[in-house]
């Protein structure tokens, strides 16, 4: 197949204009490729035609765009039990246990490789994201089975009666108590925060509710701490707790000179678990789920059952 163009950024993305029709695997194999790493890229959602995502090969014609992310960021789904990381199955929706290391929903270059797909295809069920948490991190997570749920719950998010509280290793104490940060606007990692209020800066607040020093934590001090979220920005715990001198065990984004271990064995991800949510219900009911850190020596049972009145 003839192409008008073809650029890489750093040999990670290949674009092109369509000369002569075709279909998009002939046009995936003039960057180089064999057909069968072309259908596989396909198959993770890393081939972009007329900047929709495809997974098909399909018809093109002169003139359009074809865009290949040519290596793919890949995750370790196959390392675990999927049917094994549900807390919680109900009617409306799934508590899940996310395990460190991969994404909660689809990335631009793999749409296969995340949570929200791997549970839905170990449980049967088309499964919606109704809140996130970094690829890093590890933890409870809401999932819905229905748009309905999706939408309420996303509106408690809102009014902040969504309560959650992680639990950290930090090398350095922090001071119990409420913190109140601002964070620059933007998508760019790391996120800055600052003491003091800027022009369009977005409040961040959480609250350290308990310190404990580790007394098998080796030679180096190491302090397991609960955090109370009241507000839910990108990256919020990381950047707070690195402003306050505090960054998290292994998090070298945001300062952390230490690697992330338990009894000598390296971990995936950082020191960072959302240990435990909450939410009212209809008809005065609530919902609570609490889970271990895995540095308790627990892969996570759940702690507490769902609580009504």
């Amino acid at each position: 197949m003839e192409l008008q163009s073809i650029t890489t950024a750093q040999g990670r993305i290949g674009h092109c204009r369509v000369q002569q029709g075709g279909t998009l695997i002939d046009c995936l194999e003039a960057f180089g490729l064999e057909r069968s790493q072309a259908e596989r890229l396909l198959s993770f959602g890393a081939v972009y035609h007329e900047r929709q995502r495809v997974t098909s090969d399909r018809l093109v014609t002169r003139g359009q765009y074809v865009r290949v992310h040519l290596h793919p960021k890949r995750f370790p789904v196959a390392d675990f039990d999927w049917q094994a990381c549900v807390v919680f199955h109900g009617d409306n929706f799934v508590v899940a246990n996310k395990p460190a290391g991969v994404p909660i929903h689809a990335t631009v270059d793999n749409h296969a490789e995340n949570v929200v797909r791997q549970l839905s295809e170990a449980l049967g069920v088309p499964l919606l994201v109704t809140q996130r948490l970094d690829t890093e991190v590890s933890g409870l997570v809401v999932f819905a089975k229905t748009r309905e749920f999706q939408r309420q719950f996303n509106q408690l998010l809102v009014e902040r009666q969504i309560r959650k509280r992680y639990r950290a290793i930090v090398n350095c104490a922090p001071q119990e108590g409420p913190h109140v940060h601002y964070m620059m606007p933007g998508l760019r990692s790391p996120r800055t925060v600052r003491n003091a209020s800027e022009p369009g800066w977005l409040q961040c607040v959480l609250s350290v509710e308990k310190v404990t020093r580790r007394s098998d934590a080796g030679m180096a001090p190491e302090f397991d701490i609960e955090v109370d979220l009241q507000t839910g920005r990108t990256h919020q715990i990381r950047a707070q707790l690195s402003a306050m001198g505090s960054p998290i065990v292994g998090d070298r984004l945001y300062g952390s000179g230490n690697s992330y271990s338990i009894d000598g064995t390296p971990r995936p991800g950082i020191a960072l678990f959302s240990a435990s949510t909450s939410w009212p219900g209809e008809e005065d009911r609530s919902w609570s789920f609490t889970l271990v850190p895995p540095w308790h020596g627990s892969r996570g049972q759940r702690a507490n059952a769902p609580a009504s009145p």
